[in-house]
């Protein structure tokens, strides 16, 4: 004989799913904070600043990760530690988690 599933108990492990992993494309936020959740992701995923301001990343995760941007390099992160970046001119400024590169990207838009 066979089990189903509850209706609820699916929706709610999809719609948990649906919530971990990939930061996805969003309009950037004005703020200079960018969390790291329990998630594999970056809370904004985007973020717009002026220029001659820093950004902050601040890793509220269980497992390591980086802040990488193109050319430049990796800024490691372990659980509980922070790194401060300023942008100095004005540009988009994309960056990954080398170590999760396919979940975890983002960007900062200085203006």
């Amino acid at each position: 004989m066979r089990r189903l599933l509850p209706l609820a108990f699916v929706l709610a492990a999809v719609t948990v799913a649906a919530g971990c992993g990939g930061t996805g494309t969003t309009k950037p936020v004005a703020t200079h904070q960018v969390l790291l959740p329990k998630s594999y992701m970056f809370k904004p995923s985007a973020v717009t600043v002026k220029a001659g301001t820093s950004v902050t990343w601040t890793n509220h995760d269980n497992f390591t990760h980086t802040v990488k941007f193109d050319g430049q390099p990796d800024h490691k992160l372990s659980p509980g530690e922070s790194v401060t970046i300023r942008f100095p001119k004005a540009g988009t400024f994309h960056y990954v988690c080398s170590l999760h590169s396919h979940d975890m990207h983002g960007e900062v838009v200085v203006t």
